[in-house]
Parts: C-alpha cells; structure tokens; sequence
C-alpha cells in the first residue's frame, strides 16, 4: 500500500481509486491551489465518467477529516494539500495564491482558548510583487 492509500486509510476512509487520484492530485501540486472544477477535469481525463458531485464530495470529506486544506476567495472554494497553519496570501491583481509562513506562535492561540488548534485558514488579500511593480511601471498605483 502506497502512502497516499495509507493517509486515506488512517483518516477513517475507505480507499478508491477515486480518492487516491485526488489525493495525489492535491498532494503532488507542492503548494499549488486548486478549484473544485480544476480537480474534476483532471480526474475526467482516467475516468471521463465520473460525476462532478462524485469530486465535490470527495473534496468535502477530504477537508472534515483533515486530509487537505480548503478556503474561500470571492465566493469560490479552493483546495490545497499543505494542513499545517500557513498564511494563503491572493493577488487581487493577477489572481495567485501564495503561501506564507505565519510569523507568531500558535500555541499562544491555545493558550489563550484553553483550547488545541485543529487548522487554521487566513487568508490576506493584497497585490503581489510582480502586480505591483507592474503598475507602479505603468503609472496606475502611486507611490504610497
């Protein structure tokens, strides 16, 4: 058994050959972020039949059980591989995610709550090096 049947099996889940191509889809991109959609078409390409909500709903599970990471941005979910408490930093300019190491401790958080961190999803939205020196070249971001 592969580590990745081994990580679906030790999260309380049966293994598929749906779900080890998704997981390996999402662990193999090494800080890529992926929408639900994204992941679907590169599961139609082994198996053209397999349902949207079949991918949804793998995904779901997938995120309760802590397997992968999910966030929002404007509205749409994304899906990462990286579960450890991480900054996802998108350029509202050009659309990427970026990841961040968090500079604090978490344990503070516990702390404080009297509680365990489980995960965490922060996401910062800004304008990325490459935007900005783009606009700034361009006379559409004045100097602050």
């Amino acid at each position: 058994m592969g580590i990745i049947e081994e990580q679906i099996k030790s999260h309380g889940l049966k293994v598929t050959p749906q779900r080890v191509k998704i997981l390996e889809y999402i662990k193999e991109g090494d800080g890529e972020h992926f929408s639900a959609e994204s992941i679907h078409q590169y599961v139609k390409k082994e198996n053209p039949n397999i349902p949207a909500a079949t991918v949804y709903n793998i995904l779901k599970v997938f995120t309760e059980r802590g397997l992968i990471n999910s966030f929002e941005v404007n509205g749409r979910a994304m899906y990462e591989g990286r579960v450890e408490p991480h900054i996802n930093f998108y350029c509202e300019s050009c659309g990427k995610i970026t990841d961040s190491e968090i500079h604090g401790d978490i344990r503070s958080i516990e702390a404080e709550v009297k509680g365990k961190v489980l995960s965490s999803v922060l996401l910062v939205k800004g304008i990325c090096e490459e935007c900005l020196k783009s606009e700034k070249e361009n006379g559409i971001l004045q100097e602050i």
